[in-house]
């Protein structure tokens, strides 16, 4: 499987990470190859990370803090199906 960053991070400094099983190079413009080495980390990390490309390789990642999402409730339709499914969950039946 071949992962590839986005070189350019977003606006929220986070980059762009995709991963197809099939690839064997880098599909996309302006986007570089995850060795397997830094697969994992890139993934952990939710492309929030600094990148060091060396000679158009990417050599080092370096994990960067995530920023802060919006906390938000389940709205009330969205937590009465939760509670339906828990419940169905629980007495066996299939929804």
């Amino acid at each position: 499987m071949l992962t590839i960053i986005e070189l350019t991070p977003r606006a929220d400094g986070g980059h762009g990470v995709q991963s197809q099983s099939h690839r064997k190079e880098c599909w996309l413009e302006g986007w570089i190859e995850v060795p397997e080495a830094l697969v994992q980390t890139v993934w952990d990390c939710g492309g929030y990370c600094e990148l060091t490309v060396e000679e158009g390789v990417l050599t080092a990642v370096t994990p960067a803090q995530r920023p802060a999402g919006p906390e938000q409730e389940p709205t009330e339709l969205e937590q009465l199906r939760a509670d339906v499914d828990y419940l169905a969950a629980m007495g066996g039946v299939d929804l």
